[in-house]
């Protein structure tokens, strides 16, 4: 799918964390991208400027007449993180998206906003829900994000952006962890194994999570920044519904022997997290998908640790 129009500026906000930097990785190097911008509390590495500094101070951080063609919001604090403390999380992924609006409405051309947004936001008991599925958010990350959406579409509806919120699933394989495994615990389990390390689960080993490889959330990430029109201002990235059980299977089907490595000790506090979620994302827009999404777990630890974002 190509881009707008040659040289398009692209400005990706957490372009220092995991998926975000690899967002900004895989712009960098697509025709038609004149140049890719970071905006991160942390220094970024890669093929792009890094600015360095909070974004509810976006303002005052970009340079004086920079303009973006389409931005990627992808600062964010985890779902651990926000049950941990509810104000940093209404601090950065609510008032950091209104901060990040409000510097758009001082360009002279509206531009793309994509909102990564999440899963988390339909916690609702809906087994596989689509776009047309309401949010029920049942944790502080959850209702962050899903104020997050509403920001935005209120700012498209006021023609202060053309934005599109992206509910991602829970991204496999992530090759770093803060903190105790949680909902992205399929990861952990994948590289322990892969190590020969034991691991303990946090959930029952039946219990199916929604799950697409990194290198899917990168590619709809940029697909949605760069393509000449969207189908909806919200849209899922399809997933595997891949429970313990399920990924025990598909690695020693590939040569990985690792039952004897692995412990199901649910944790309540990681069962409440994700109370109420759907195994699996479904959506209404397959075409704009075509391409994007996953053929099925084998294919999936296949692509390896997510280092190839492509």
């Amino acid at each position: 799918m190509s881009a707008p129009s040659s040289g398009a500026r692209i400005l990706v906000t957490g372009g220092a964390g995991f998926l975000g930097g690899r967002i900004a990785a895989a712009l960098a190097g697509m025709p038609g991208v004149a140049e890719v911008t970071v905006l991160d509390r942390a220094p970024a590495e890669g093929p792009f400027r890094s600015v360095t500094g909070d974004v509810a101070a976006i303002g005052r951080l970009l340079p004086p007449g920079y303009a973006a063609d389409s931005i990627i919001h992808a600062a964010a604090i985890t779902s651990q993180a926000s049950q941990a403390d509810p104000a940093a999380a209404w601090a950065i992924n609510v008032e950091g998206t209104r901060a990040v609006l409000g510097w758009c409405r001082g360009l002279a051309c509206p531009p793309r906003l994509v909102l990564l947004s999440s899963v988390a936001v339909l916690a609702g008991g809906v087994a596989e829900p689509d776009e047309a599925s309401a949010p029920r958010p049942a944790s502080t990350y959850g209702m962050t994000k899903a104020v997050a959406e509403l920001l935005v579409a209120e700012a498209t509806r006021r023609g202060e952006v053309k934005g599109v919120a992206l509910r991602l699933p829970i991204s496999i394989l992530r090759t770093t962890r803060s903190g105790a495994p949680g909902a992205g615990y399929l990861s952990d389990l994948v590289l322990h194994a892969r190590a020969g390390r034991a691991f303990v689960a946090p959930l029952p080993a039946d219990r199916d999570l929604p799950v697409a490889s990194v290198r899917a959330a990168v590619a709809l990430a940029c697909r949605a920044a760069l393509a000449p029109s969207l189908p909806a201002p919200l849209l899922h990235l399809p997933s595997l519904a891949v429970s313990g059980e399920a990924m025990l299977a598909a690695l020693e089907a590939g040569g990985t022997a690792a039952r004897h490595l692995l412990r199901f000790a649910p944790d309540p506090s990681v069962e409440r997290l994700i109370a109420g979620w759907p195994r699996r994302l479904a959506t209404r827009h397959p075409a704009f998908l075509d391409g994007v999404t996953d053929a099925d777990l084998g294919a999936v630890l296949a692509t390896g640790a997510g280092d190839a974002p492509g």
